[in-house]
């Protein structure tokens, strides 16, 4: 639940997991946590002590985290850097479905990196990727969403004069050559496999404690991420029929309340101890 170009798709972050659960405990609640809580917490999603101390203090090198001693313990206190981190993940990670009104206007990227900057080559595609921004070649970008030009503007300018690139609109419309661009651009069917991976893997989960309710919600909302940082929101008439996406997004949003009100009393009671 930050810049996706600091948290690698791969393999699991504790300070990924660590600012997810912030988001849901601590986010607009206080905005502060306990050192203990969390070390408990990423415990039941599966952290040492260890690996939850370097995501506080990696975040508080991030600049989203500000320690604050009181006594024998430290508090960790979200800065507005934090804050404003935390909800710009919350609007990504529970916005509404994918526009259903699209009116058949693409954006065009065509982008410049220097042949010996792999890392900016990377960080450009992971920036672009969390915009919606698929590849059909090598420099050249496409979203359906032209409203996602300042998203493209931002990732631009965070990554230096080093790289340049210029926006252009554009219209397709014949209906297989839109379908054709759309599968040169993004895996749709390999992203349909996951989101069906993501439906088996929680729609049997049942929490049946806080503890189990803290794991399940927090493994839940991370998979969920991951997915999102593949997945270009496209609009229904360029997806596939019966699109396990959108089955997938239903899940969530039937699952996060139900079981973040049952996990709640467990950081609550950590919180107050």
């Amino acid at each position: 639940m930050t810049d996706p170009a600091d948290m690698p798709v791969r393999g699991p972050s504790a300070r990924a997991y660590l600012l997810i659960l912030l988001g849901d405990y601590a986010f607009g609640q206080g905005d502060a946590a306990w050192t203990q809580t969390v070390i408990d917490a990423l415990a039941l999603v599966g952290f040492e002590e260890k690996a939850a101390r370097q995501a506080l203090t990696r975040s508080q090198a991030a600049g989203l985290l500000d320690p604050q001693r009181i006594g024998r313990r430290t508090r960790w206190h979200l800065t507005s850097a934090g804050q404003d981190t935390l909800a710009a993940a919350r609007n990504r990670l529970f916005a509404p479905g994918p526009e259903r009104d699209w009116n058949g206007d693409w954006l065009l990227l065509l982008a410049t990196v220097p042949e010996n900057q792999r890392n900016l080559r990377h960080r450009l595609r992971t920036l672009l990727g969390w915009a919606g921004f698929g590849s059909i070649g090598p420099g050249v970008w496409l979203s359906p969403h032209p409203s996602h030009a300042t998203e493209a503007r931002q990732a631009l300018a965070s990554l230096g004069d080093a790289v340049q690139g210029t926006l252009l609109h554009a219209r397709l419309d014949d209906p297989d050559e839109r379908l054709r661009l759309v599968r040169q651009a993004w895996d749709v069917d390999d992203l349909d496999r996951q989101y069906r991976a993501f439906l088996d893997q929680f729609d049997v989960v049942r929490p049946e404690s806080p503890e189990a309710a803290i794991a399940a919600l927090a493994h839940l909302l991370y998979h969920w991420r991951r997915l999102l940082l593949v997945d270009p929101g496209l609009p229904p008439v360029l997806l596939p029929p019966h699109w396990s996406g959108e089955q997938a997004r239903k899940l969530l949003l039937d699952r996060h309340p139900r079981w973040l009100k049952v996990a709640r009393t467990w950081w609550h009671a950590r919180e107050n101890d």
